[in-house]
């Protein structure tokens, strides 16, 4: 499915939904920005209001199949800084 990833500039950390695309024969990219959540601080926000009601969350992300347990791993990764595997700790407050 997707992932979250971010993107810093000047000092500020934006969080984005991507998904997987694999390789292309054109581009060395191998994932696409499917939502942007925006600033790092007002994700979370965000991310806790659509928990609170979740009839709020985009019916964008609720047709590409993304709900509830989505939602809650991704405040589990910017509350803890880790990704859901362990893996990646990018997370992180700057």
């Amino acid at each position: 499915m997707g992932f979250l990833s971010q993107v810093r500039v000047k000092g500020k950390q934006y969080i984005y939904l991507s998904e997987y695309i694999g390789t292309s024969k054109y581009s060395t990219k191998t994932d696409v920005h499917v939502y942007g959540f925006g600033e790092r601080k007002k994700a979370l926000d965000k991310f806790k209001l659509w928990q609170k009601d979740f009839m709020s969350f985009p019916k964008q992300l609720i047709q590409k199949g993304y709900g509830r347990s989505d939602l809650d791993q991704w405040i589990t990764t910017l509350e803890t800084g880790t990704s859901p595997t362990g893996r990646s700790k990018k997370f992180l407050k700057v």
